[in-house]
């Protein structure tokens, strides 16, 4: 079959529904269903495999995830890192596995997560202040400037998912009482300012004044240089210049005018989270969903990765914006991220994960990182410790992240189909299953199970890419069906039994990714123009749905037993899970020749998802060799601006979910275009 072409890389379109858009004053939708929400089908096997993978084993993780966590103090074993880091790291790892014991409901991972809030609320110093003594006493333990409050911005996540499951009232009221020991100078310091997600949370159960003060003044107090240690402010959130700096602060400080506007209604403040998200999507982000990130904003090059840290950050972060603006695109954003940014940078047993991953990754060895940040080390190794700890805490958050906002309510309590993915929710007065193979396919149907008859609004999103159509049907009966990317809703009297069917035709799309806009050229170097990236086409993808496809490279896979100096001692303490070198097994050097796909769909392999050997779904596309080798013989290349075919037979390719593979070629140079 004929395959559609699209020659924009998509964000121009999700820019006309974002500014079409309508935002209701102080937020649209709310969370909160993390423990009335069960994922089933192949997303419970994935959240298996996540349990029963690093997750479920902090000992092959090594230090600090294999301490006591938040309950209690966790020693400090080498130089490695201020004193900040382990608390940092540990409590991303606490957020992940306590929301993923509420998604399934396991008693030992629930236990594990709520043992360190305990912990930390019942061991609150006479003042008030939160965590431990290296915490509070940030000269004493050189935590440095800007970071003697930023792991408690981390654990609030981990406190916020008790309170999401449980009501504990003692969460908001701690964390009220710790944020009011600290002026607006020492808020602002750093990432010290990404706490006013904490401080606005508090605020929205306490009512206490202060601490919206608190946070209004810390935030307009905020100023950086723009490097790449800088931070977000209110200036560079407004104007229209790029902004270069750690990725994952950027990330998580997108996030700070958001939640000031959804507290307060200021118009200048949702003004300046729309355009900081806008240059962020504009100037940096890939086609695999997440922004580049390695450590620091890198352009819209796709030769550069990004961080596993960010997927989830990034994904958080859209969450707020989903519930606060309520656009669909917001939506988009966060599936296209987990489906292929995410679940491409881990292993598919969940047993190793990367650093950097990367939309073309020929190879993944100890010495195969093409990016600048550490060149030539272990950052795009798949294995379950890494130099820096960061990446393997975060990995944990990004799908558990996803199932707590597959539902949300709207203003009135009732429900929101939100994110897609098969699972069941209970909102009391009805339990809903929603039966799909989503990303796989777009048919999805929603069972209501109820006591009594109830009149109701029932929301769900019509995703951006589902330009062929929705269908929708009530008990067999077609209804209205909305535009794409936005919200629709339906109002009636729900009984026992209805069935609601939604259909949203999944094209195969050729989406030609367009020149650089910005490249950073080295960890040193701020902008440089495009004359350091491809100065045409950086090469076309293939996108079905919400999933971008790649094809697997055949690989050759190695355990790797070397004792890398720079894991500063770390290893796995399990020998289940493995470091790999994985290098190439078979060809790689491939271009598009036509623009024509085939879907070939295995529905005996939707219950395994992503880990399936057959995957659900995959694409066909005729393509030729062209002359393409590895980088210096162990790196993957860049992009060829003007590739040169090496052959005149035709070949075909399977293409599997971008998720699904571990070495890939997912950006494909483009012959087809000049033929």
């Amino acid at each position: 079959m004929k395959a559609k072409t699209r020659w924009a890389l998509g964000i121009a379109a999700c820019a006309i529904s974002f500014a079409q858009a309508s935002v209701a004053p102080f937020g649209t939708f709310e969370d909160g269903l993390l423990a009335q929400t069960r994922p089933t089908g192949w997303l419970a096997a994935t959240c298996r495999a996540q349990t029963e993978g690093l997750t479920g084993h902090p000992e092959a993780l090594s230090y600090p995830y294999d301490s006591c966590l938040w309950a209690g103090e966790i020693s400090r074993e080498g130089g490695h890192g201020d004193g900040w880091w382990r608390y940092e790291q540990t409590g991303y790892y606490m957020d992940g596995l306590l929301r993923l014991g509420y998604a399934l409901g396991d008693a030992e991972l629930i236990a594990k997560g709520e043992r360190g809030v305990d912990w930390t609320l019942a061991h609150a110093s006479p003042e008030g202040y939160l965590g431990n003594r290296c915490l509070w006493d940030g000269a004493h333990f050189n935590l440095g400037k800007g970071y003697e409050m930023w792991p408690m911005a981390v654990f609030f996540r981990v406190m916020k998912a008790k309170y999401d499951a449980t009501g504990d009232a003692r969460i908001p009221a701690a964390l009220a009482r710790y944020y009011l020991l600290y002026g607006p100078e020492k808020v602002a310091e750093g990432r010290n300012t990404i706490n006013v997600e904490g401080l606005m949370w508090a605020y929205g159960r306490t009512g206490d004044a202060r601490l919206l003060e608190l946070a209004e003044k810390a935030w307009n107090a905020k100023t950086s240089k723009d490097d790449w240690s800088g931070d977000l402010t209110p200036q560079n959130c407004a104007d229209d210049e790029p902004v270069y700096m750690h990725g994952v602060s950027y990330s998580e400080e997108l996030k700070i005018p958001l939640l000031l506007y959804a507290q307060t209604g200021k118009r200048d403040y949702l003004e300046q989270a729309l355009n900081a998200e806008r240059k962020l999507v504009r100037d940096h982000l890939l086609p695999d969903g997440c922004p580049s990130s390695t450590e620091q904003t890198r352009g819209n090059c796709v030769h550069w990765g990004h961080e596993t840290c960010v997927v989830s950050d990034w994904t958080w972060t859209l969450g707020y914006f989903l519930e606060t603006t309520g656009h669909a695109a917001d939506a988009d954003r966060i599936e296209a991220c987990v489906f292929n940014a995410g679940l491409g940078s881990i292993g598919k047993d969940f047993k190793s994960l990367q650093y950097f991953s990367n939309l073309n990754q020929f190879i993944a060895t100890s010495d195969s990182n093409h990016n600048p940040y550490f060149y030539g080390t272990t950052w795009c190794q798949y294995r379950p410790t890494h130099e820096t700890e960061c990446c393997a805490g975060n990995m944990h958050r990004f799908l558990p992240n996803y199932v707590s906002r597959l539902w949300l309510k709207d203003a009135d309590g009732a429900p929101v189909a939100a994110l897609y993915g098969p699972c069941e929710v209970d909102f009391g007065w009805c339990r809903i299953r929603e039966e799909t193979c989503y990303p796989f396919d777009g048919k999805i149907v929603f069972r209501f199970s109820m006591d009594a008859p109830r009149e109701s609004a029932f929301t769900y999103r019509v995703p951006g890419w589902c330009t062929a159509g929705a269908s929708v049907m009530v008990n067999g009966t077609h209804v209205a069906a909305g535009a794409p990317g936005t919200f629709a809703t339906i109002r009636r009297t729900f009984r026992d039994g209805d069935a609601l069917e939604l259909d949203f035709p999944m094209e195969t799309v050729f989406e030609e990714v367009p020149r650089c806009r910005y490249v950073i050229k080295d960890a040193v170097s701020k902008w440089v123009g495009p004359i350091d990236g491809p100065s045409g086409s950086q090469g076309t993808v293939v996108r079905r749905g919400p999933l971008l496809f790649a094809y697997p490279i055949a690989e050759d896979r190695t355990e790797d037993t070397a004792e890398h100096a720079n894991m500063r001692g770390k290893k796995s303490r399990n020998p289940a899970f493995k470091c790999w070198n994985i290098r190439p097994a078979g060809p790689f050097n491939f271009a598009l020749a036509e623009r024509t796909a085939e879907v070939v769909v295995s529905p005996s392999a939707e219950n395994d998802g992503f880990a399936a050997s057959v995957p659900p779904v995959s694409v066909n596309v005729k393509a030729r060799r062209i002359a393409w080798e590895l980088e210096r013989g162990k790196m993957t290349p860049r992009n060829p601006e003007a590739p040169r075919a090496v052959s005149d037979e035709v070949e075909t390719l399977s293409l599997v979910p971008y998720g699904s593979t571990m070495l890939r070629l997912a950006v494909f140079p483009d012959l087809s275009r000049r033929e």
